[in-house]
Order: C-alpha cells, then structure tokens, then sequence
C-alpha cells in the first residue's frame, strides 16, 4: 500500500480484520517517508508484517524507475533501521515453506530444517538456515505467488520499462468481478502469447502480465466484492493473511500480508 495513503487505506483493510492503528501509521510514514528520500524511490509502500515470538517484522517495498525488476525490500521490528533484505536464493525458498518453526524476531537466529524428501542418512537432510535469510525466501514467495495488481495499474513502455501507470483510474464494476482483471506482479511465467489467445481485448501495454485466472488448482484464489459492489477484496488461500483491495472506478488499491508466513500447502486437497 502507498505509505502516503495509509490513513486513507486503513478503512479498507478494516474490513478484513486486520488493524492499521494510529500510532502504527505514525511510525510507518515518518520512516519511510525518510527511507524514500534517502534511497530517492519513485514510490514508497508498506506491504506488510510478519508475526515474530520475540518481534514482528515489518516489510516496506521501495520502488525505482522499474516497478517490476527495480523493487527493493526492507525490513524493521523497530523503525528506526530498516535492513535492505537480501536476493532469495532458490534452495532457502524451498527450505522456507518446510520450516516448520516460527519466526523469532532476530536476524542472527539459526534453525534447522528437516528435509523429510531424503533419506536419514543423508548428510543434507538436516540444514541450517539463518532467519534473515528464512525471511528473504518467504517474501519473495509470497512476493511471486500472491502480490497482486489489477489490470491496468502497471503499464509497460515502448522501451520496456514497466511503471506505475498515472492514468490508472480503477476497474469497472464488471471488470472487478473477473479475476482475469487481476495480474502477478512478477517476470511473466506462461507463454508469451497467453494473454492474446484468452483476451479480446488484449493490450501490450496491459497484459504482459501472468492474470490470476490461470493460477492452479482453481479456486486457490477468493474473489469478493463488499460495500455494494464498490470495493473488490482478494485473498490467497496458499497464503492466509494476504488481501489485495481495489476501490471499483478510481486509482485506490493496495496488496497486504500480515501473517506467520507459513503456505497452505494442503489447498489442492481442500478444493
């Protein structure tokens, strides 16, 4: 969520049980605000908080010309440092969705990971894994499987550079219903010619994106409208605690994650 607009936000994601609260907005803007400045990002958000035993962490997302592949994450349980989180590597996101244990709070913490694929005597069975790192993995996971923006609100340019789009002016009513109308923000993952086979309304500009509607199984994803029609929610199944919000007609929308970042791995078997 824009960190400039979270008094005007919260209201939305009071909807979803979920409690921005005063004082937590306070520290939020006046931070970040300085992290903005700082780092000169075109544009600053807030996307979260990840429960800790001892701390919570809170995540920001600073965004540089590119809004796709210029994102840049940070991380606070005291707002006053934010640590610059590092590129998840690819055995340690593995790792993150079979540790079992909840996140502490400290960056140093270590825990062991039981890799039940193999066998007991293998010497790679058991592996340690910092909380930083654990941290890193689980964002971009959830950054890859469930950060969400309606159609429309990044727009690719003629040079390839994708940007926040300033003439995004919100979804219509029927629009907001489809789930069509909502992509991945991430490097697109199905074949290029996806979107021009599914769309007739197909737009370069628009629809290089993966859209949600392709996500398997079907029905990983809940689509809800509320306060007569006028404000879309979306929710994740694999990841509960995440919720995308669009006010139908106009440019407000934000993507929120407030949870243990643990992944529902049993929604093939629920739906």
């Amino acid at each position: 969520m824009n960190v400039h607009k979270l008094w005007e936000y919260r209201e939305y994601v009071k909807v979803n049980g979920i409690m921005l609260t005063n004082e937590l907005i306070s520290l939020l803007q006046t931070s970040l605000t300085m992290l903005q400045v700082e780092n000169h990002f075109t544009h600053m958000q807030y996307w979260g908080q990840i429960y800790g035993v001892d701390r919570d962490y809170h995540i920001a997302v600073g965004i540089n010309r590119d809004a796709i592949n210029e994102r840049k994450y940070f991380y606070t349980t005291d707002f006053k440092f934010w640590g610059l989180l590092p590129k998840a590597k690819k055995k340690y996101k593995f790792l993150s969705l079979i540790a079992n244990t909840p996140f502490r709070g400290d960056i140093s913490e270590k825990i062991k990971v039981l890799d039940e694929a193999l066998d007991q005597g293998d010497p790679e069975r058991c592996k340690n894994m910092k909380e930083e790192k654990r941290l890193a993995a689980t964002i971009s996971n959830i950054c890859e499987e469930a950060e969400v923006c309606a159609r429309g609100q990044l727009v690719k340019q003629p040079d390839g550079v994708v940007v926040v789009s300033p003439n995004f002016y919100g979804l219509t009513g029927p629009e907001a219903k489809l789930l069509k109308s909502y992509l991945h923000i991430r490097p697109a993952q199905h074949k290029w010619n996806t979107n021009i086979l599914t769309r007739a309304d197909y737009n370069l500009s628009m629809d290089f994106l993966d859209s949600i509607d392709m996500d398997i199984p079907n029905g990983c994803w809940n689509l809800t409208l509320e306060n007569v029609g006028t404000v879309a929610y979306l929710k994740s199944l694999y990841w509960p605690g995440m919720m995308y919000f669009h006010k139908v007609r106009t440019p407000d929308a934000g993507f929120l994650y407030v949870g243990n970042g643990r992944k529902n791995l049993d929604v093939p078997f629920l739906l």
